[in-house]
């Protein structure tokens, strides 16, 4: 028994070994399957933290992602300024239910004529119930709308946090930064978070700091900086009710609202997700968790905590398809369950379960009989949805693998044969390995199927215009600086019949079609690319959607 006992503990090493080497494949292996450039995780399970770091921060960089890299954690932020909120409240600083314009007074961003504003807590903020909108009306100078009565129905509002963190302000004395170190950040030692960038770090991955926002930064809604090892930090502090009174940390896990979105479809998930304080919480096979997510520009962020068994994972990455991970993500970590967060989100796979079967095949076997894969599946009881087949036709697209994107969406084009966008799709991968007439062909079936598609329209011209050739394209291509900002700037080279627009400020690629002598779009018919040439007759400026010149470089 004792010679057992010391085989084991001469193999548990390499057991161990073996099973970080798995979850690391698992790892590359989800991110080569929705083209993402690397990911930043931390998971704790009793008492141990374990975190892997895999892959660059953005696509086109070389340096690799480790413990330290920064990124943006957009909403996640919403979680830690709730923390400290809570902990002003234990304090007595503030109440949850007094209505903070009688804290302040007055607030430029409301309509002083109407009695509703005055409503609105610090719990309705907390959980989504102020009835404010979303900041899309910050620059218009206009009010901001109340969706509906404080306190009566819910609707996700970054608006509410903003107001809450100046009424927090104003109470403290304090800045916002000042108050999340004193509250958080120094007391978690969280050493490497800040919701204010300075001019002293790597913007490689982050990107500079966005001018055009200044007047709302730093905000509690979507500023912060962080890691997931920070992070994490924060979630198990939380988990233990650090800084928090006892019954104010079961405050904030409990539920103060339900999460049916005004204005959304419903569905079954909303069966299973409510909101807490600043948190989102979840019902499923494995008990009561909290999570949130992160979403800005392409910085995507997601953590699930576990109050009963103090789990927590948190991981940070970048790319459209972000969120696609997370059921995995979650299974693998955390154990299999369902991961209502991610139905109720929408920013996942339709059918979590079968995509990567559907990877995993295709690995094993290939493209070369693709209907056959997908038949298999379906006899197992597998089930396909047209979105995620046609992700993951898009991820193809974009790692350059043309003709298995190819395949992909012809097979999409038999399954949804009076899909429009099935066969815009298979149009534009036929366009990609060289199958012009095949690419035309399928485009006007796509506008027979939608007659409102404009950009499909366009799309034809373009590849029937001899004109818009690749070569003719050329004089379009270089960089393009704003004259008030040189270090801001756009670079535009040609490819096929297409411009390919790069962002500098996040490496954000942007493809269009030519409609015409200096015009261009881009699938967004509103989101056009228009050009001016100077007195010799030279491409001289760009203007991408609005009346903002981009000057070329000579």
């Amino acid at each position: 028994m004792k010679r057992i006992a010391f085989l084991l503990s001469l193999l548990f090493p390499y057991i161990a070994l073996y099973a970080q080497q798995t979850k690391q494949q698992i790892l590359q292996q989800l991110l080569e399957d929705t083209n993402l450039p690397g990911i930043q995780l931390v998971y704790t399970a009793n008492g141990k933290t374990s975190a892997y770091n895999m892959g660059v921060g953005k696509e086109g960089l070389t340096k690799k992602i480790n413990s330290s890299t920064i990124f943006r954690a957009g909403s996640l932020g919403k979680c830690v300024f709730a923390y400290a909120v809570l902990r002003l409240y234990d304090r007595g600083i503030l109440s949850l239910d007094t209505p903070l314009m009688s804290y302040i007074d007055t607030y430029k961003r409301f309509d002083a004529k109407d009695p509703r504003y005055s409503m609105i807590t610090a719990r309705m903020v907390l959980s989504h119930t102020s009835g404010l909108a979303e900041f899309q009306e910050f620059d218009t100078g206009e009010p901001v709308r109340l969706l509906f009565a404080p306190g009566s129905s819910f609707s996700y509002s970054g608006e509410g946090y903003w107001f809450l963190q100046k009424v927090v302000e104003k109470l403290t004395n304090k800045p916002l930064e000042q108050i999340m170190q004193e509250e958080v950040f120094k007391p978690l030692h969280m050493q490497s978070s800040t919701y204010v960038q300075s001019s002293n770090m790597d913007t490689s991955i982050i990107g500079p700091e966005n001018k055009d926002l200044a007047a709302m930064m730093p905000n509690a809604a979507f500023t912060l900086l962080t890691n997931a090892h920070d992070y994490n930090l924060f979630l198990q502090a939380l988990l233990a009710g650090k800084g928090l009174k006892p019954a104010t940390q079961k405050l904030m896990f409990s539920k103060q609202s339900t999460a049916q979105w005004l204005g959304h479809a419903t569905g079954k998930a909303d069966n299973y997700i409510n909101w807490g304080l600043g948190l989102g919480l979840q019902q499923n096979e494995n008990g009561n968790m909290l999570w949130h997510w992160g979403s800005t520009g392409d910085f995507y962020s997601f953590f699930l905590a576990n109050p009963a068994t103090k789990q927590s994972m948190v991981f940070f990455t970048r790319g459209t398809s972000a969120l696609k991970i997370t059921d995995q993500l979650v299974d693998t970590f955390m154990g299999k369950q369902t991961t209502w967060a991610m139905r109720w989100l929408g920013l996942g796979y339709d059918h979590p379960e079968t995509m990567p079967k559907l990877y995993n095949a295709l690995r094993k076997q290939g493209f070369n009989n693709v209907p056959n894969i997908f038949n298999k599946l379906k006899s197992k009881g597998y089930q396909f949805s047209e979105r995620d087949i046609n992700a993951y036709g898009y991820v193809l697209m974009k790692q350059t693998r043309y003709k298995q994107a190819f395949v992909i969406f012809k097979q999409q084009v038999a399954i949804y044969p009076q899909s429009a966008n099935a066969y815009d799709s298979f149009a534009e991968a036929s366009e990609n390995v060289g199958d012009k007439q095949l690419a035309i062909k399928n485009y006007k079936k796509a506008l027979e199927l939608d007659t409102a598609n404009i950009a499909t329209g366009y799309h034809i011209k373009a590849l029937q215009n001899a004109g818009f050739t690749e070569d003719k394209l050329n004089t379009f291509t270089g960089k393009f600086s704003r004259a008030d900002k040189a270090d801001v700037f756009l670079q535009l080279h040609a490819r096929e019949t297409k411009l390919i627009l790069t962002q500098s400020w996040d490496g954000n690629k942007l493809e269009f079609f030519r409609i015409g002598d200096v015009e261009f779009y881009n699938a967004d018919t509103q989101f056009k690319l228009r050009f001016e040439k100077d007195t010799a007759g030279n491409i001289d400026k760009a203007f991408v959607a609005t009346n903002v010149a981009w000057v070329k470089k000579k």
